[in-house]
């Protein structure tokens, strides 16, 4: 069990996951989900979180404008589906002492769900902002993240994840610090 004082020890960090304008506009059941992650990202940049955008390596200079790096916020080019198999998140992560991350992205299915497995596999805290994340398919992007829709699924985001919206994130952020 995690105490409170255990929990404002653990350092958090921002992953924005595809946010590209192709895939947003071709990847998402949901006409807002960028300004969500808009959102987000602002309050993790006010809490001084360190934000990680992650892309497919040939459309890094395809960031969508309402999530585009500000400062010294790293780029990193993947060749897979989740943000850690191909790139050196993992190593920057942990060079940081990042203990737990906050994923935004599209599409749920994909890169959301395999970069949060990778991240609780190998140990880190892992929150899904879920209205910052989206999937060409409503009904998939529910599965993963509404526990009331598969409560007996193991696929579930929520089984290895804290499953919280935009609006949450201000007290997620405040309680665990940058």
């Amino acid at each position: 069990m995690t105490t409170a004082s255990q929990e404002t020890k653990t350092r958090t960090a921002f992953l924005a996951l595809d946010y590209v304008t192709y895939i947003v506009a071709n990847f998402s059941h949901d006409a807002a989900v960028a300004e969500r992650a808009s959102s987000a990202l602002a309050t993790a940049r006010a809490a001084k979180l360190p934000v990680f955008h992650v892309v497919q390596e040939q459309m890094r200079d395809q960031i969508h404008p309402l999530l585009a790096p500000v400062g010294d916020e790293p780029v990193l080019g993947k060749a897979t589906i989740g943000a850690f198999a191909t790139t050196d998140l993992d190593k920057s992560l942990r060079a940081a002492g990042i203990g737990r991350v906050i994923i935004a992205g599209v599409a749920t299915s994909g890169t959301v769900l395999s970069t949060a497995r990778w991240a609780f596999d190998v140990g880190y805290e892992v929150v899904v902002c879920a209205d910052a994340c989206a999937d060409p398919d409503p009904k998939a992007h529910s599965a993963l993240v509404d526990e009331s829709v598969f409560p007996q699924s193991w696929i579930g985001l929520w089984r290895i994840a804290r499953v919280v919206t935009s609006d949450e994130l201000t007290g997620v952020v405040g309680a665990v610090g940058p």
